[in-house]
């Protein structure tokens, strides 16, 4: 939800009032937000059901709000939904595209509502690929995410047990259990650390049962909604990403503002995840990644210094201010200035 944050917030200090579109079971995991109107709606049912639970979300918007509206969908999962919304409502369609996975649906959907539709990409390797996909180069974006910036965690008296946060979908188990393996020959050696780890990531990657062969079940913890919980991520010492997916995730680039070190698979979809000086890369090899985060636990100068140039890097490149004015500059390009977004966010 953080991405989601940083968008009506930043709306809101524009002068902009969006209207946030929330599956119900997810309203609680926003908090509300002055200015911002939050709407719940039914993201559950047979597709045939469709047309009328988006005619739920049309008829809890104001008459008055209706014609200068744009509906933008955060996450892929509410794609087809949000346009159906937007379809209802007679008014454009902004995408999200964020990650690999999300490129042929949103190009089909570009495709087919050319003139009233654009896609934004957080990478120019992502906006690329959509217009591969079929999409017209000139309904494509690329605007990088806006972090809010963090409080560095760094503290240079900190001694003890170190966190080591493992991350990601768990849909490529060889990736975990590379990474799971290099742990057990870390811990074979050291046992000053603990690994908090993604819980629903855990049971979809199958590795449980690798993990109490291996002995490491006293220091590995299961996190649910593991990144909703920056808390917990932010206070650890490594962010470990055993993934390429292609995928850009909020949470990456809220560790590496507040100068936390990212160990991960390279990843060419995601800027900050192909670059050496700001993030330690590996190759899918159990003992790289075991080398790479014991130096990091051994050598505290190491994890500052990568920390430091990741949170010099977001705080560049990744500014909210730039990141609002350019989606701001997408809605005008669509309909005008005077335009009120339904933000739609369905992972």
């Amino acid at each position: 939800m953080s991405h989601v944050r940083t968008i009506l917030i930043g709306l809101v200090d524009t002068g902009i009032m969006p209207i946030v579109a929330m599956p119900e079971d997810m309203r609680h995991e926003i908090e509300q937000i002055p200015g911002a109107t939050l709407l719940g709606y039914r993201d559950r049912g047979a597709v045939w059901t469709r047309t009328l639970r988006a005619r739920e979300v049309v008829d809890q918007i104001e008459p008055n709000q209706k014609k200068r509206l744009i509906v933008h969908a955060v996450g892929s999962r509410g794609y087809q939904f949000a346009a159906e919304v937007s379809h209802q409502l007679g008014v454009p369609l902004v995408l999200t595209v964020h990650s690999r996975g999300a490129v042929n649906s949103a190009a089909g959907i570009i495709n087919e509502r050319a003139g009233d539709c654009v896609g934004i990409a957080p990478s120019p390797t992502l906006a690329r690929a959509i217009v591969a996909a079929g999409a017209a180069p000139a309904a494509i974006r690329e605007i990088p995410w806006g972090i809010m910036g963090s409080e560095s965690h760094w503290d240079s008296t900190k001694s003890g047990t170190a966190g080591l946060v493992l991350a990601g979908s768990g849909n490529d188990r060889a990736a975990w259990e590379v990474v799971v393996r290099a742990l057990a020959q870390v811990a074979s050696r050291r046992e000053d650390f603990v690994i908090l780890a993604d819980a629903d990531a855990t049971e979809r990657s199958s590795i449980s049962k690798t993990v109490s062969s291996l002995g490491l079940t006293p220091l590995y913890s299961r996190i649910p909604k593991l990144e909703a919980d920056r808390e917990v991520v932010l206070q650890a010492d490594l962010l470990l990403l055993p993934e390429a997916e292609g995928v850009t995730r909020s949470l990456v680039l809220d560790a590496m503002s507040a100068g936390m070190t990212v160990v991960t698979a390279e990843d060419r979809d995601v800027p900050v995840l192909c670059d050496h000086t700001i993030a330690h890369i590996c190759s899918p090899e159990t003992t790289e990644w075991a080398g790479a985060v014991e130096s990091l636990l051994e050598n505290r100068d190491e994890q500052r210094s990568l920390g430091n140039a990741a949170r010099a890097y977001v705080a560049e490149h990744h500014r909210p201010s730039k990141y609002i004015a350019s989606l701001v500059d997408a809605y005008e390009w669509l309909v005008g200035n005077d335009s009120i977004p339904i933000v739609s966010n369905e992972s």
